[in-house]
């Protein structure tokens, strides 16, 4: 007979889709969650049965998996509570009931596509970078951008810190009143990659724009907006091995 897979129990409250990682893990320092009938204050503990956990009584949730696609406008930061009480993209999602949160981030200035769910097991397919998701942004920048620059970009840039950014493919979209558009698609998410890559030739990005980020497209959806999906692609849900 095959053994249950076991999580500890931090992982395990969160896979419900009751809450982040970190919250679970203040429920559970403060004597809140409970196995077997007694009080766990041991984050690390095994869990190989969920049902036999209850948080604040109550046994953890069968949630439906939801999947969110949203279209972050510029000037929000992709947090749930900000501390400098700057606007978050929650505000749109206060029609939401259930615990979602954001497949990556955008920082405040960027704007496109953002994922939300409560299925932590996708999310991390699509974040894990072993996996190579690709992500495509549409940028725009001051100035031209020459042909030898790209192929720079292509080949890999030192970007600071220790990092490298590499796209995948960078091509100028058009070229207007001294600006550059210019779409780039590239596989992993290092902290303002993107802004990062171009500066690195004196460029300064105006616009940035995430369209796509694997199998799932910005499409039309507008500003501020937001749309359920109702299926996951085979491709993504094969990586999550069900």
């Amino acid at each position: 007979m095959k053994n249950k897979k076991s999580h500890n129990i931090i992982r395990t409250i969160s896979k419900s889709g009751l809450c982040s990682r970190k919250q679970a893990l203040d429920l559970v320092m403060a004597g809140l969650v409970k196995v077997k009938g007694k009080t766990v204050l041991d984050p690390g503990v095994a869990i190989s049965d969920p049902g036999s956990i209850l948080v604040n009584g109550k046994p953890l949730p069968k949630v439906k998996k939801r999947y969110i696609l949203f279209h972050k406008p510029p000037g929000y930061v992709t947090t749930r509570d900000d501390e400098l009480g700057r606007p978050t993209v929650y505000e749109f999602l206060k029609d939401v009931d259930d615990w979602v949160f954001p497949v990556g981030r955008l920082d405040r200035d960027s704007e496109g596509l953002l994922i939300f769910t409560n299925d932590t097991g996708f999310g991390n397919i699509l974040t894990e970078p072993r996996y190579r998701i690709e992500r495509t942004y549409e940028v725009l920048i001051d100035g031209p951008i020459s042909h030898d620059e790209i192929l720079q970009m292509l080949k890999g840039v030192d970007i600071g810190r220790g990092e490298k950014a590499q796209p995948v493919s960078v091509k100028i979209l058009d070229k207007k009143d001294g600006s550059s558009w210019v779409r780039v698609s590239l596989r992993g998410g290092k902290n303002r990659e993107i802004r990062r890559l171009f500066e690195h030739f004196g460029k300064n990005v105006k616009r940035l724009i995430r369209t796509n980020f694997g199998p799932f497209g910005l499409g039309h959806v507008k500003p501020g907006r937001w749309i359920e999906l109702k299926k996951i692609p085979p491709e993504i849900l094969k990586l999550t091995g069900r």
